[in-house]
């Protein structure tokens, strides 16, 4: 009796789930609900239907999905509709999307022409560095250097400059005794690809008594930035400077915007 009530109260449960899924994405589509029309587009794509399947991604574009707005570009492209594929393409590399680069990119490269071609390579060379943060904050520690010394550091990195390449900023190493010096630096990073980032930086500051040799300072520091997309990234690098000696430091950065969030959410 127990079995036949508990089959009694979940057969129609288990008939809602099935009849919620089998419902027709189109419906979901029609109801505003933007990952229904990818889904439904790509199904509709796989039954060889892509008039269909362009509405519905169109759909989902429209509505505001980068997904949906990707598919549309792309499955236009394929179609021979390169005009009509360049707006949805130029909507997600606006959102600061490394593949919506790439996407148009292609599609420049497929229109054919010196001036397409230019702006192709100008897409690519910008792609890796476009969902990085315009400034950060990392820490660094220092090991090997004068004293166990702690680095603080503003990085400033606007797609401006270089589409990232080129970067300011200053930074400020303590240790127990104090801050030991204050800097200034100019640097170039290079992107491998949109994960792996070398870089060197040239130091110029001042070294002040709780460093080694108080005075003028001059240091250079190379390494490699692991980057974490718009969040920040984590390094290991090595340097040396006048104030500190040589050192190996490993570190991590932090999007200068969230850090001024949480500075004004401080109490």
């Amino acid at each position: 009796m127990r079995q036949l009530a508990f089959l009694a109260v979940m057969c129609p449960l288990l008939v809602a789930c099935v009849t919620t899924q089998a419902l027709p994405r189109s419906t979901s589509c029609e109801k505003g609900h933007l990952w229904a029309c990818n889904e439904w587009g790509e199904q509709l794509l796989q039954d060889g239907d892509r008039s269909q399947a362009e509405t519905a991604f169109s759909k989902a574009c429209d509505g505001g999905s980068e997904q949906g707005c990707l598919a549309l570009g792309r499955l236009r492209m394929a179609d021979g509709n390169l005009a009509g594929a360049e707006a949805p393409l130029v909507t997600v590399y606006e959102t600061d999307s490394e593949e919506g680069a790439l996407a148009l990119a292609d599609l420049y490269d497929a229109r054919g022409g010196e001036a397409h071609a230019l702006a192709a390579a100008r897409l690519r060379w910008e792609a890796p560095a476009l969902d990085k943060p315009p400034f950060d904050f990392a820490m660094q520690y220092r090991v090997g250097a004068w004293r166990p010394t702690a680095d603080l550091a503003l990085t400033i990195q606007p797609m401006a400059f270089l589409s990232r390449r080129l970067n300011i900023g200053s930074n400020l190493a303590y240790t127990s005794r104090g801050i030991s010096e204050f800097n200034g630096f100019v640097g170039y990073q290079h992107f491998v690809n949109s994960w792996v980032v070398p870089y060197g930086r040239l130091m110029m500051g001042t070294a002040t008594r709780a460093s080694r040799d108080p005075g003028f300072n001059v240091g250079a520091e190379v390494g490699t930035r692991l980057a974490l997309g718009y969040f920040g990234h984590v390094n290991v690098a090595a340097g040396l400077s006048r104030a500190s000696g040589n050192y190996m430091s490993v570190g991590v950065g932090l999007n200068g915007l969230f850090v001024l969030l949480a500075l004004l959410h401080v109490r």
